[in-house]
This record gives C-alpha cells, structure tokens and sequence, in this order.
C-alpha cells in the first residue's frame, strides 16, 4: 500500500512538472477566429474585440473570413499548419 501511495504522489509531481513547463510556452498561444462575413460590422466588432482580448490575456489572434463550408474547412486546416492551439468559429450557412 505505501508503495502504491508513492507511485502516485510521483506520478502527481511528474504531471505538475509537466503541467508547469507547458504553462511556460503558453507565451506563444495562436487562436483563430473565423467568422462567415468579414466585411459586416458586426462581425468587425467581434474582430475588435477579439483583439482586445488576445492583447490582455497574452495570444496571438488569427482572424480568417470563410465565406462557405468549404474555405471553413480549409480555415480550419490553415490554422492547423500555423500551428494554433483552438479557433472560434460563426459556421456559415450550409446550402
């Protein structure tokens, strides 16, 4: 039983350990932002504000129109290679 109590208080410092580095490269954090109608106001406003967010908090903001579900999907793969770590999307409608 002692044994087992220390393989996982070994296992715990293992993962804090790792958590902790990995919290260190979180300097270098990509979102994308993908909204179905760039030119519209409103979703300039979103961008706006994204922004805003993306400076306080530390990330670099991706911001990409995609039109259909098409360029989405293609957005979605672009900000892969770029190597983001999530995206916010406004689905465009599906015909």
């Amino acid at each position: 039983m002692r044994l087992l109590k220390t393989a996982l208080v070994a296992g715990a410092l293992a993962v804090l350990s790792v958590t902790t580095i990995a919290s260190a490269y979180a300097q270098d954090t990509k979102i994308g932002f993908i909204v179905k109608q760039p030119e519209e106001p409103w979703f300039q406003d979103e961008w706006k504000f994204a922004d805003q967010a993306a400076k306080e908090k530390g990330f670099t903001l991706v911001k990409i129109g995609a039109e259909d579900g098409e360029k989405l999907m293609s957005a979605i793969d672009n900000l892969g290679a770029q190597g983001a770590q999530g995206f916010v999307v406004c689905t465009p409608d599906v015909k």
